[in-house]
């Protein structure tokens, strides 16, 4: 048991009519970090949002405390380590305080999951939507450009939660469906829109949605000299651990066969391939060849049990009743994708 640590001196007064958060709350001592980070007295009780004093402990930066707003004191911890993660596992403080409310808020807005009126889309439009949960953690470098920490994991700019942007969701997919056995650039670009090189553009049927986390962390890795095989510098990155889960939601809309008839032989035979496709890139992106940062290393992997509440995840096609809209696992997914291909093209 470490001895008793020595009581915060007073904190100093905020500068008059002072309109500059990292003016009022100064990050230039260690005093500055304890109270910055909070759980003692003399703190700045009046900063309430977590987020808020990740940002006051960037100033640390150009200070020779830089090391100890980032991880704290070896005996009595503290400092930004403190805020993003819970010794022995379990929620950490950021989890509890920014991301399960932001996320409470995303559901009452109605905004997470996505809600899609089908039925106001083109014929044989179908979507895509379940929660999963991470097999491996999640890694993708945020654009913050002053942080505490040189490896922020990539957030949201409003609720600031963990999240996969739909421009990389489409990146991975797309890699993923061409790299499927047998398929061709002719069947993946229907999909997502020609190549920026393309002397004439064309958009995609598929259209993607954020995924927000429910969990954020810190992961340690030790890179290895190639010469020695021995450990360099640790480096520390804020992670979205295993175990976390979020939802995936795709939307597919054949908005350039408007015109044809849905029930012709040709349309559907499109839908068909497309359905099928999809399914079987999804399901390649999240057990085989990952959607994160460090790939290589297992990153960004999913469980092949679907979660979610007692529906599970869905796949539904506008203008086209099936009894089965439902999957539980990745293989569920691509047996209802084979079997609703069958379905489009009877005979």
């Amino acid at each position: 048991m470490p001895p008793p640590r020595a009581p915060l001196p007073p904190r100093p007064a905020i500068p008059k009519e002072s309109y500059d958060l990292y003016v009022a709350y100064p990050c230039a001592t260690e005093d500055d970090v304890r109270r910055i980070v909070g759980g003692e007295g003399e703190q700045y009780v009046e900063l309430e949002n977590l987020y808020t004093r990740i940002l006051l402990l960037s100033p640390a930066l150009n200070t020779r405390f830089k090391d100890y707003a980032r991880g704290g004191h070896p005996r009595y911890g503290g400092g930004y380590k403190s805020l993003t993660h819970r010794r022995g596992g379990g929620k950490t403080p950021y989890t509890a305080a920014i991301i399960e409310p932001a996320l409470g808020q995303l559901v009452a807005l109605g905004l997470y999951p996505p809600r899609i009126a089908l039925d106001v889309l083109p014929p044989l439009s179908f979507l895509l939507q379940f929660r999963f949960s991470l097999s491996g953690p999640f890694m993708s470098r945020d654009d913050e450009t002053f942080y505490i920490h040189e490896n922020p994991l990539s957030k949201d700019a409003v609720f600031k939660v963990p999240y996969v942007r739909p421009s990389t969701w489409k990146g991975v997919l797309r890699k993923a469906a061409s790299g499927l056995s047998g398929v061709q650039s002719g069947d993946v670009e229907p999909l997502f829109g020609n190549p920026r090189e393309a002397e004439v553009g064309q958009q995609g049927r598929l259209h993607f949605y954020p995924t927000y986390f429910d969990g954020l962390d810190l992961e340690m890795i030790n890179p290895h000299s190639r010469v020695t095989k021995a450990g360099t510098t640790p480096i520390v990155m804020e992670i979205v651990p295993a175990g976390a889960s979020g939802f995936f939601t795709l939307l597919y809309t054949p908005f350039d066969l408007i015109g044809l008839a849905a029930d012709s032989r040709p349309v559907r035979q499109e839908v068909a391939r497309d359905i099928v496709l999809t399914a079987k890139a999804v399901a390649a992106m999240l057990r085989e060849q990952g959607f994160s940062a460090k790939r290589n290393r297992g990153f960004g992997l999913a469980a092949e049990q679907i979660s979610g509440d007692s529906r599970g995840g869905q796949l539904l096609i506008n203008g086209f009743p099936y009894p089965k809209t439902t999957f539980r696992t990745l293989d569920d997914l691509l047996r209802l994708a084979q079997e609703l291909a069958r379905q489009l093209l009877p005979g």
